[in-house]
């Protein structure tokens, strides 16, 4: 019986719904660790990554866990056809590792960003919108629609018309969101997230490899994946390994300049930082030894009035920062470092700041607020070489739903 290696990260949750569908497919699952021996993986038929938070999304979903050394050896034994599956946050982690959507050398071609609607706990529908057999995960009719559910925050697929042209010109958008006609409809619910081209899941060149965002696992409507799975690894794998040809320059970073009448508030934690610590192991893990992260939750507020007594109010209003284990400091960058490297990520969509804006205009009073705008300051003390590769990885920010501007 073909074996399916079930990995787990740090934070993964969904394991055990996606162990029992792989069994009742009449695969056999076995549970791998992050930190098992990845030589023992090379012994899998075939990857499942599950759902959940993997280290609890910091940095970003799927970031830290596509770019963890378990990654290398599933490419490897991907290259040589074996079928890999990332639901939710397993679809997210294929992204950022670059296995999907497939260009030279494993290049980031895409991102799962925010969804418009905000965090979704909800059913939805998908149809198979390639032939079947195009992938070794969807060998049912092409125009089969079923329903499962969904339950993400960063799910919306954001790639490049030029890119995006060639994924439905090779079959490789098989799985769209749809009605329950099987209509493609762009509208909320149907396309619940607000992806381009109402994309559920997309697959490599190749077509053994599979990024999904609903979880087929959660319901018996899913199964028909699994068995194209046993399927297509019973027929033996597909041969031959293919890349997308496409590249984008990445432009020069700009330098940040805050607006005209506007705060500048940086937000510090007197506590420990997760998140700059699992950004500082993953880049140990990257080869980057001599590295020190600080990490700072930035803010822009623009506003008509300056005060103190109104810099007072917003500051207590909780909506910025806790003051129970945050430091504000506004307009006041004498807290960073001299000599480190600083940049301020922003999400091109910030959703994060639009909710703000709406919260202290709307529930708190705030009227003089004008416009919130939300981002993450990291400052890394490296070398101007060490600097480069660390921007080059993509692993500070993902170019086609954020932004980087040099912060000094």
């Amino acid at each position: 019986m073909p074996k399916i290696a079930v990995i787990q990260f740090p934070g993964t949750n969904c394991e055990y719904e996606s162990f029992r569908a792989i069994k009742k497919a009449g695969l056999e699952p076995e549970f791998f660790r992050w930190n098992d021996d990845h030589d023992k993986l090379k012994a899998y038929d075939g990857y499942f990554i599950p759902g959940g938070f993997s280290y609890e999304d910091r940095v970003r979903s799927g970031a830290i866990a596509g770019r963890d050394p378990l990654m290398e050896v599933v490419k490897q034994e991907a290259a040589k056809g074996k079928p890999v599956i990332g639901i939710c946050n397993g679809a997210q982690i294929l992204v950022e590792s670059g296995l999907i959507p497939g260009l030279e050398s494993y290049h980031l071609g895409s991102s799962l960003a925010w969804n418009r609607k905000g965090y979704l706990n909800i059913w939805a529908r998908i149809k198979n919108d390639s032939p079947a057999g195009r992938s070794a995960f969807n060998n049912f009719p092409p125009g089969h629609h079923f329903k499962l559910p969904i339950a993400h925050g960063e799910g919306r697929w954001v790639i490049p018309e030029e890119l995006l042209n060639q994924l439905i010109a090779n079959g490789q958008t098989v799985f769209r969101y749809c009605d329950e006609a099987g209509q493609i409809k762009e509208d909320y619910p149907v396309n619940p997230n607000g992806a381009v081209y109402n994309l559920a899941g997309v697959v490599n060149p190749q077509g053994n490899v599979l990024a999904l965002m609903p979880h087929p696992e959660r319901t018996p409507d899913g199964l028909v994946i699994f068995e194209s799975m046993k399927k297509y690894i019973e027929g033996g794998y597909a041969k031959g390994e293919s890349r997308l040809e496409f590249s984008k320059e990445r432009p020069p970073l700009l330098q940040y300049r805050k607006t005209d009448n506007s705060l500048e508030i940086l937000v510090d934690l007197i506590i420990t930082d997760n998140e700059a610590q699992s950004l500082q192991v993953a880049l140990n893990n990257l080869g980057f030894e001599e590295v020190k992260i600080r990490r700072f939750t930035h803010w822009e507020v623009a506003t008509s009035d300056n005060s103190e007594e109104f810099v007072d109010q917003l500051i207590k209003s909780g909506e910025l920062l806790n003051t129970n284990k945050e430091i504000p400091y506004v307009n006041d960058k004498s807290g960073l470092g001299q000599k480190s490297h600083k940049l301020l990520v922003r999400y091109q969509d910030d959703f994060t700041g639009q909710a703000k804006l709406d919260t202290l205009n709307n529930r708190l009073g705030l009227k003089s607020v004008q416009s919130v705008k939300q981002g993450v300051v990291w400052e890394i003390d490296c070398s101007r070489e060490d600097w480069q590769k660390i921007l080059d990885s993509n692993i500070l920010f993902n170019p086609f739903s954020q932004a980087g501007m040099i912060y000094d």
